[in-house]
């Protein structure tokens, strides 16, 4: 499904206010604190019944954003920017490996970066890596000196860590429906925990009201209060819905109902994440930590606000269960508008798109006797949805 990226400014500007009214009313309806929270856009569904939604969202490198988009599959992922960051820096005492390699340790530097782009969820060690590369690309008496060399080094903390990141511990398979097997790196928010979270969490009553809302927000930042969708309907492929959305726009919504249960879920890496020496590259600038010859990146790029690529992190998921919201538009419709908008406004109606078009809510429209067009959605109690996350700034 392809996010609209061509709405009118007028329904754009509408949709930016709701969503930040949205935004207040979950907050507050879920106890959430405006400076951390992060809402999520377009992605309801856990879309699983085992960890791997969880450890997809865990993993996401999150925007710096009150409401944001977020499909993890289009986000960048903390475990490669985490081993992006391992390959920026000097291993911790030893023999400097550069010196014995001299204008070959370059070339070393983009065969190892180049092949964990490649493959991200390799169990290979650094030293059977080194030795690979020795192997291909150096002359027997400098191979047998380089690795002599690196297995000096190979019981620093650094290399420990690159280590750890490609231990089979690091990642669990998961196999989808058509079979295939895949890979994600572990976070301590598996869905046992999510269920035990939720079971014994709040409930809460939503009542929005766009006439109402308070679009104001606490914590402005630099993506503003959207990002993603821009319309009421989203619409399919084939589908357009200008007039639609215009005719929503410049009429009230409203969003009422109930969920059933609600909970934070805190989420840390596990043991493939060292956090010494993510601690010693925050706390160091200089070449002595930082290798001025690697081409991943330095303090800035890893760390700078807003768009260091570990600038912040997903400290916990907002998750909800059994619910029944029904979002209606207070316009007028035809029929033929209802049964359109019906067929085809595949990526739902605002507030709640969906990524995917099998979403784990059920969804049913309703052509009101005055005119107006009512959406309701209902999710069983033990079907678990990802409503945003808290996130901290580093070096947290």
């Amino acid at each position: 499904m392809s996010t609209p990226t061509a709405a009118p400014d007028q329904i754009a500007e509408t949709v930016i206010k709701l969503n930040a009214g949205w935004y207040n009313v979950v907050a507050q309806a879920l106890n959430l604190d405006t400076s951390t929270f992060l809402l999520a856009q377009g992605t309801l569904g856990l879309q699983s019944n085992d960890s791997s939604g969880l450890y997809l969202m865990s993993d996401a490198v999150i925007p710096s954003a009150s409401v944001a988009y977020l499909d993890p599959t289009g986000l960048s992922k903390r475990s490669s920017a985490y081993r992006m960051l391992l390959g920026a820096l000097r291993s911790e005492g030893g023999t400097d490996l550069p010196a014995v390699l001299g204008d070959q340790y370059s070339r070393w530097l983009d065969y190892r970066d180049n092949w964990w782009k490649q493959n991200p969820t390799s169990t290979l060690t650094q030293a059977t890596l080194f030795e690979q590369w020795a192997d291909r690309m150096l002359n027997p008496g400098q191979k047998a000196s380089a690795i002599a060399v690196f297995k000096q080094q190979a019981n620093t903390p650094l290399i420990r860590a690159l280590d750890a990141l490609s231990a089979p511990a690091a990642t669990q398979e998961f196999v989808r429906q058509d079979g295939e097997r895949y890979r994600l790196f572990v976070y301590s928010a598996n869905i046992e925990a999510a269920r035990q979270g939720l079971n014994t969490g709040g409930q809460a009553t939503i009542d929005f009201n766009s006439e109402s809302m308070e679009s104001r927000l606490q914590h402005t930042t630099v993506m503003g209060s959207a990002s993603g969708f821009y319309d009421i309907f989203s619409a399919s492929a084939s589908g357009s819905f200008d007039q639609l959305n215009k005719q929503a726009s410049e009429s009230s919504l409203t969003v009422k109902g109930r969920i059933g249960q609600y909970s934070t879920l805190v989420t840390h890496p596990m043991d493939w994440f060292q956090s010494d020496e993510y601690m010693r590259a925050y706390n160091n600038k200089g070449a002595d930590v930082w290798d001025p010859q690697a081409s991943a990146g330095d303090w800035d790029s890893f760390f700078a606000q807003p768009n260091g690529q570990l600038a912040r992190r997903l400290s916990q998921l907002v998750l909800v269960s059994d619910y029944d919201l029904t979002v209606t538009s207070h316009a007028t419709y035809s029929q033929s508008q209802v049964q359109q908008i019906t067929a085809e406004a595949s990526g739902g109606v605002w507030p709640f798109f969906s990524a995917s078009a099998s979403s784990s809510h059920r969804t049913e429209y309703h052509h009101n006797d005055d005119g107006t067009l009512s959406v309701e959605h209902k999710l069983p109690k033990g079907d678990v949805q990802i409503w945003g996350a808290n996130y901290q700034n580093a070096p947290k």
